[in-house]
Parts: structure tokens; C-alpha cells; sequence
């Protein structure tokens, strides 16, 4: 049977949908054939910068998020718009029709929900206009049920959790369209450290040693909370830790960047796109001088926890505080696997490390047995409390105890979410067959 071509698409808003595309592809099989197809609607874009950077309009978001009225509301509005404007996403896939012409099955691959209706209400004009059999499949890149991703013509939807699953089918999704699949990190981010790379990132955890601790930040698409990242690096860059920044240039971000340049200990990486930002990012991982803690916003970023302390992208999560509905739901995720503090241990976390108290042994020992549990950490609000929470974790010992982390094998927080999408889309393809083939060949090719 032949191979589909997989088809990627990519929107000018944030990154997080790019690094799971880019994970995704990472999983294919060699040899595979695949597209990826730009969307430049840059109105996407702005609209999701200012939401996230000016309070009362993020305000304004999360009352359309979590109002179900208002998001009714919103979302219909949204969505009629994106159906009715398919205009852009017809020339994207009427290039790959003339590059692939012999490529009569397509496989197009959304992490974006506003992609994923133009899509989806274009379905009928792809096969006709191009004479092609299409499978729509949407990966949420949140664990975050909102009707945005209810995209019913879909023909897969995955999602992170039966939370979400059960949620979206109460919204109206057919139960048999959604999958749930553990989160689809980089397989590449999954490899093992070398022994002599994990010893590096134990070493700059050990507040006996004396290695900087290397802490990387990518800044956000939206480039939200720079002052409040600058201030972090400002008070900890003059001590034992290296900060690498990583993000787009941007009008926002120029400013931000010329000033953290010039502190002691920092060193940046400016992305001219945002596809270049992510392998920036990315990059750093290769490196002798892997970092051992990253401090982000709790996006699809906060799903690297999946990942164990002696992988390659396993590190040590700081989360800065949540913008939006679908960020306080990864956290929400997170909490209820035990891969960071609830309320109350982080309320106790905070009152021990953020007072002039010296702990005790039995202190020590339940912080250092809560934390062998823990993947990520909340930041507190205010800057300064966020570096001297930052400055305690490594002195008394909490960021050494979280390498002891070891995975519960649950389905949810697996790292191998990148082989079960492609399992399950392999599964549909071959149902979708007549029954005489339908299980005689695989359709995708082995990979090994």
C-alpha cells in the first residue's frame, strides 16, 4: 500500500505548536514523506500577543475561557470565522499538490486549533479541487478542554488526558475521534544522558560543588513577563548561575535582550522566525554543557516533566505564574500526577526556603523526600522571591533530591507520546481500508 504524505501545518502564533510539530516529525519513520506548510495570517499572531501582554485584555481571555456563555459566545464567532477564511490554507496545500502530484493520500497534521477548522471546512474542496483522500488529525497542545478544539470534521483528535477527553466529548466530539495519548514530547529530548553528561548536571545541582548552575529561558512567543525574567537574572547573575535566553527578535524583545546582554554570566540566542527560535532552543540540549533547570511559562513547555532527570530534555522546571486558562490546566495536570507541589507543599515549600530559618534534620529529610516525586516547581509571584526560592533550592539540597525523580508508568505521563499518535493515525489508516487489506500491510513504513 502506499505511503502517505504527511502534511504539517504551521501558524504564526507562539511556539508551542511548532515544537510539537517538530516532534512529531522527529517520530516518523525514515524516509517518510512529509510537507510543512506555512500560514502567515499574522492578525493570528498579534491578537494572541496583545491577550497575553496587556492585563485587561488577558483578563478579558480568561473570562471567554472559563464563562461558559461567553465562551460559547467567542468561540462561535471564532470559529465562523476561520471556516469562512480557507483562502490562505487552499494555496498552502494547492503547492503541495504540484511538488507531491503522484501523492494521492494525504495525512494533515494540526497543532493549532485555528488551522484545524480552515482545515477542516476545506476537506470537500481538497479532495475535489486536488483529487485526494485526506485524514484530519488535531493534537491539543493542551491539557486544557475548551470548545476552541471541538473541531467535529476532524477525523483524530489527541488529547493529554481522559480529563480533556471526556470534556470535549461532552462539548460534542464523537467519542471515536478522540485519542488519548501521553503528551508528544521530542523523542530526541527522551535520549539518554551519557554518564559523563548526567554527571554534569548533577554536579551543577550540588551546592557543594562549585559549577554554575546553567538555567535556560525561552521567552514566549507573546513575550510576556520580562520584566519579571530580568529581574531574576539581574539578582542571581553576579553568583553561581549562567542564564542562556532564548527567543524571537521582535519589538518587544529587542529591549529585553540589549539590557540582559549586558550582565555578567548571560549569554543569548535570537531566532529571526520562530521555527529558527525552537531549533535554537533545541540546540542547547546537544551541548556538552547541558542546562539543568529551565524557568518557562507553564505551556506545552510544562509537558517536558514527562521526561526523566537523565534525558536529554529532562530538566528541572521552574514555572513563572500561568496566562491564560490552558496554562493553569497544565499545572492542574501536573499536580494531580505528583510531578510538582500541590497548594499545601507549595505553601510549606516557600515557608521553609523563604525565611531566615535554618532547617532541621527532619526538615530536610521530608523536602528532600517530597521533592525525589517532583519534575517542576511554581515560581512565586514577585521577582525577588522567585530568585531567593531559586538560591534555596540549590542550597539546601531540593534541586539535587529531584534527580531521584523515577517515572510512575502510568498512560498519561509516559514519555513515548510521539509513537502512540503515530500508532493510532497507522490503526485508522488501515481500518479505513477494505477489509480484504486492511490489516495485510502497515501504513506508515517500519522504522526499523
Amino acid at each position: 500500500m502506499t505511503v502517505p504524505l504527511f502534511v504539517f501545518t504551521v501558524a504564526p502564533t507562539g511556539l508551542g505548536h511548532i515544537r510539537v510539530m517538530n516532534a512529531l516529525q522527529e517520530g516518523l519513520p525514515p524516509n517518510t514523506p512529509f510537507e510543512v506548510i506555512g500560514l502567515q495570517d499574522t492578525s493570528l499572531s498579534k491578537i494572541h500577543g496583545l491577550l497575553s501582554r496587556i492585563p485587561f485584555l488577558t483578563k478579558i481571555m480568561e473570562f471567554s475561557q472559563t464563562n461558559p456563555s461567553a465562551e460559547r459566545l467567542i468561540t462561535s464567532l471564532l470559529v465562523h470565522h476561520l471556516q469562512t477564511h480557507t483562502k490562505e490554507a487552499m494555496a498552502g496545500f494547492a503547492y503541495v499538490a504540484k511538488i507531491h502530484p503522484d501523492q494521492k493520500r494525504w495525512v494533515i497534521v494540526s497543532t493549532h486549533f485555528a488551522l484545524a477548522f480552515s482545515i477542516a471546512a476545506s476537506k470537500k474542496e481538497i479532495k475535489e479541487k486536488f483529487g485526494v483522500e485526506i485524514v484530519l488529525c488535531v493534537i491539543v497542545t493542551d491539557d486544557s478542554p475548551q470548545r476552541a478544539w471541538v473541531v467535529k470534521d476532524a477525523d483524530l483528535v489527541f488529547v493529554p488526558s481522559t480529563l480533556t477527553e471526556k470534556a470535549l466529548v461532552k462539548l460534542g466530539m464523537s467519542p471515536q475521534k478522540v485519542k488519548v495519548v501521553s503528551y508528544p514530547v521530542s523523542p530526541k529530548l527522551a535520549q539518554k544522558l551519557s554518564p559523563a553528561e548526567y554527571q554534569h548536571v548533577v554536579d551543577q545541582l550540588d551546592a557543594n560543588q562549585k559549577v554554575s548552575l546553567q538555567i535556560v529561558i525561552p521567552i514566549s512567543g507573546a513575550a510576556v513577563q520580562l520584566p519579571y525574567l530580568e529581574d531574576i537574572i539581574h539578582s542571581l547573575s553576579y553568583e553561581d548561575f549562567f542564564f542562556t535566553v532564548v527567543g524571537g527578535d521582535s519589538l518587544f524583545t529587542a529591549p529585553f535582550f540589549e539590557k540582559i546582554s549586558q550582565l555578567s554570566h548571560v549569554q543569548t540566542s535570537i531566532g529571526a522566525s520562530n521555527l529558527q527560535t525552537v531549533e535554537y532552543y533545541e540546540s542547547l540540549f546537544y551541548q556538552p554543557s547541558r542546562p539543568a533547570v529551565e524557568i518557562t511559562k507553564p505551556s506545552e513547555q510544562a509537558f517536558k516533566a514527562l521526561l526523566e532527570p537523565n534525558e536529554r530534555g529532562g530538566v528541572i522546571l521552574l514555572f513563572t505564574q500561568p496566562v491564560g486558562r490552558q496554562e493553569k490546566d497544565n499545572l492542574y495536570f501536573l499536580k494531580r500526577h505528583g510531578l510538582m507541589p500541590n497548594e499545601a507543599e507549595q505553601q510549606a515549600l516557600e515557608d521553609l526556603l523563604l525565611s531566615d530559618k535554618k532547617l532541621s534534620t527532619a526538615e530536610t529529610a521530608h523536602l528532600h523526600e517530597l521533592a525525589s516525586h517532583w519534575r517542576a516547581i511554581q515560581l512565586p509571584t514577585k521577582s525577588q522571591r522567585a530568585a531567593s526560592l531559586i538560591k534555596r533550592l540549590k542550597q539546601e539540597g531540593v534541586f539535587s533530591a529531584m534527580l531521584s525523580y523515577t517515572p510512575t508508568p502510568e498512560p498519561e505521563v509516559m514519555s513515548n507520546g510521539v509513537e502512540m499518535v503515530w500508532n493510532e493515525i497507522q490503526t485508522f489508516i488501515a481500518d479505513a481500508q477494505s477489509p480484504t487489506i486492511a490489516r495485510e500491510s502497515s501504513a506508515l513504513p517500519s522504522s526499523t
